[in-house]
């Protein structure tokens, strides 16, 4: 069946080819998703994203193919939406590439058409392009294949998923990550994810190759998928464009697959000069039984609310929230409160019929010009009230030494527990119900069986024997140039004072000093007590290099002067690539004085979390150039009246100059009584760095005619 598809997928690929006139090395994601009008009458919606720096979109064709035997082609599908998704704040989506500008802007384009499938249980609606944006994590820039499956056999008549978030996400080197496409499915089908390989059309779908240490399934390192919700996290350690393809398969209610949709995009890890927001999950429900950080069970008709809490690390930032609820369960609220921390708190009464739910919230915060962004999504699934009442047991109580082996906390309970709860912490957090010290915290840890209707909860009381605490693992991620900070607040949990650090470089006073020690692992050591042995916890600390912009400069130019470098201006060494600012725009790090104004320009090199930015300044001083005029003549004749030679000089020559020449010249007059012809020079001082500035005035004196003087004749 599969290889019947395949083969008329290949057969449409090398007969059709890609789409003529455009960059396709600017593809930066896409999906394909459609919705049952009923009749095997399908719309099929197909989205892409292209970054900007590209050429134009052109006409875009579809193949669809199946196993009973039909395939062919949709040219030139209609394009319904143009729109720039620019990951950028307000004030600087004008300078973005879709706008004539530098910063990376992203166009998402949408195609839709209308089209009958006959009925069959495999078919295949495709779109291919030659080749992708590069990537750190694909060989090559192989091309892009899109797909989704339909199953309308028998009658069945489903729409596929959609898809809320519809950019490219925008992410930070060294900093938690929580996205989540907002996949949801309209006619409330289960839905599985998964993450699988890019593919290419060549001519059939093939999976494309990827870097050593990269799979279709682990794109990113670390990258952590739930299979039901979609919800990605992980913590990008290398900046670049990582490819990731998601598919999205559903089921009806008998677990017979009757679609798949994927999308496949980017994630564009950066350099961020602040941290995006996070959350710790789900907390305070009313009525509701969390069974999870993103998942709530609640209970057929009674209202509930339960708060989805976000911060930011950095405290001058302002969150906002936003939520698909209300349009996904009918009487839903979505209420906001605070701006950082945030918390966004979800009302509803509960309906089946719109069970299970997959929620998306959306956290974005004020940087600029790329804002930092968070989703995460809240899996809401509708439950009858247990058969029986649910039986945590009874509560019950160990001790232990901090470096015990692990423990389980089930069989602590007393009485007879349900199998199945849920264990949380001391700190509410939820947990895997196995005690292992030094890691987890001794304290009250609760586990809480039933569901959304009615549970039941007993707690295990954990202490500790010797009661030695250093506290849980933990880190420091600190700047070359930050002040000294005590390595104890690295670590997790309540280290007790009183312990013994050891490390890469001395410790004084349990203080780390970037100044004079080196980054590594410091262990905190716990002295023994009775039978406990010492016990131990490791901050481990990692340091950012500093940025450099150099020290303050000055600049003195001339009005007239040629174009000088800023960055050489500047003090110290400063680190190239840096931006500058200030009165005047500056382009190449050059100040023209022919087209910039003088004052204070910055330069700004960007430091990585935590180090903050670096800058320097150059006061930029223009002295205005001294203006002698142009050279001109004077013609006069040798008993004319005296002249004063600035009037001859051509142009606008400023007053206050001196003048030199054949003759002595007072007062800046030429008296040909007194003074001869020839080429005077009159020359105006310039302040350094001007250069003095002259002109000449050529005088000529023409004789006078000489009638004699007066007589008297007599005869």
């Amino acid at each position: 069946m599969r290889s019947i598809r395949a083969s008329l997928l290949a057969c449409l690929l090398l007969a059709i080819g890609a789409p003529l006139g455009l960059r396709a090395d600017h593809y930066s994601g896409g999906s394909i998703t459609y919705t049952c009008l009923g009749a095997n009458f399908y719309e099929v919606t197909l989205d892409l994203y292209l970054d900007c720096s590209g050429a134009p979109l052109s006409p875009q064709n579809l193949q669809l193919a199946n196993d009973c035997g039909v395939s062919f082609t949709l040219n030139s599908l209609p394009l319904v939406l143009t729109e720039e998704v620019s990951q950028l704040c307000p004030a600087s989506l004008p300078m973005s590439t879709c706008n004539g500008g530098v910063l990376q802007g992203i166009r998402h384009y949408r195609f839709v058409t209308t089209v009958f499938l006959s009925p069959c249980n495999d078919w295949t609606i495709s779109w291919s392009i030659c080749c992708r944006n590069a990537s750190e994590n694909l060989v090559g820039t192989a091309g892009m294949y899109l797909e989704a499956t339909v199953n309308n056999f028998g009658g069945a008549c489903d729409a596929s998923p959609t898809i809320a978030d519809n950019g490219i996400p925008f992410v930070c080197v060294n900093d938690p990550v929580l996205y989540n496409p907002g996949i949801t499915d309209p006619d409330g089908n289960e839905m599985q994810f998964q993450l699988i390989s890019a593919q290419f059309a060549a001519p059939v779908p093939t999976n494309i190759g990827y870097q050593g240490g990269f799979t279709g399934t682990a794109p990113i390192p670390g990258i952590v998928l739930d299979p039901a919700t979609g919800q990605l996290s992980f913590t990008p350690t290398v900046t670049g464009n990582y490819v990731v393809v998601l598919e999205v398969t559903t089921y009806n209610s008998m677990g017979v697959p009757i679609g798949t949709i994927r999308r496949d995009f980017l994630f564009v890890v950066q350099n961020c000069m602040t941290t995006p927001p996070t959350t710790t999950g789900l907390t305070n429900s009313t009525t509701g039984f969390i069974v999870g950080t993103g998942a709530i069970e609640v209970c057929d008709g009674l209202p509930f609310c339960v708060d989805i809490p976000f911060t930011d690390a950095d405290a001058g930032s302002t969150i906002t929230l936003t939520s698909n609820v209300t349009s996904l369960l009918p009487g839903a609220t979505f209420t906001v409160s605070g701006a950082n921390p945030v918390v966004g708190t979800i009302c509803w009464t509960p309906d089946p019929a719109f069970s299970p739910a997959n929620i998306l919230v959306h956290a974005t915060d004020d940087s600029c010009p790329i804002p930092n962004e968070a989703s995460t999504s809240i899996l809401i699934t509708v439950v009858q009230p247990p058969p029986v009442p649910p039986d945590a047991g009874t509560n019950g109580s160990i001790s232990a030494c901090p470096g015990s082996p692990a423990v389980a906390l089930f069989p602590v309970l007393g009485g007879g527990p349900d199998l199945g709860g849920v264990w949380t912490d001391p700190n509410g957090v939820v947990h895997n119900g196995t005690f292992t010290p030094p890691d987890d915290a001794f304290g009250i840890y609760t586990y809480t069986v039933g569901n959304g209707c009615q549970t039941d909860a007993a707690t295990v009381t954990v202490s500790a024997t010797g009661g030695q605490n250093p506290g849980t693992d933990g880190s420091l991620n600190l700047c070359g140039n930050s002040a000294p900070v005590a390595l104890i607040t690295g670590l997790g949990g309540s280290p007790q004072a009183g312990g013994a650090w050891s490390g890469p470089s001395p410790v004084v006073g349990g203080m780390y000093n970037p100044a004079t020690m080196g980054p590594g692992a410091y262990v905190y050591t716990v002295p023994g007590v009775g039978p406990c042995p010492p016990v131990s916890a490791t901050v481990t600390v990692t340091e950012s290099a500093a940025p450099n912009a150099g020290t303050n400069g000055t600049l003195t130019l001339c009005a007239n002067s040629a174009a000088a470098s800023l960055f050489a201006a500047l003090g110290g060494g400063p680190t190239a690539g840096g931006t500058w600012s200030g009165p005047s725009t500056v382009t190449g790090g050059m100040y023209d004085p022919a087209t910039m104004g003088p004052g204070v320009y910055t330069y700004t090199i960007l430091g990585v979390a935590p180090c903050v930015n670096a800058t320097a300044t150059v006061t930029v001083t223009e002295n205005a150039a001294p203006n002698a005029g142009t050279n001109g003549t004077l013609t006069i004749c040798s008993n004319g009246a005296s002249v004063a030679l600035i009037n001859s000089l051509g142009g606008a020559p400023q007053a206050g100059g001196t003048w030199s020449g054949p003759s002595a010249v007072v007062g800046g007059v030429y008296d040909p009584a007194t003074m001869g012809p020839g080429v005077y020079t009159y020359t105006v001082t310039g302040t350094a760095p001007c250069a003095n500035a002259t002109a000449t005035v050529t005088v000529t004196e023409n004789a006078a005619p000489n009638a004699g003087t007066n007589g008297t004749l007599t005869i």
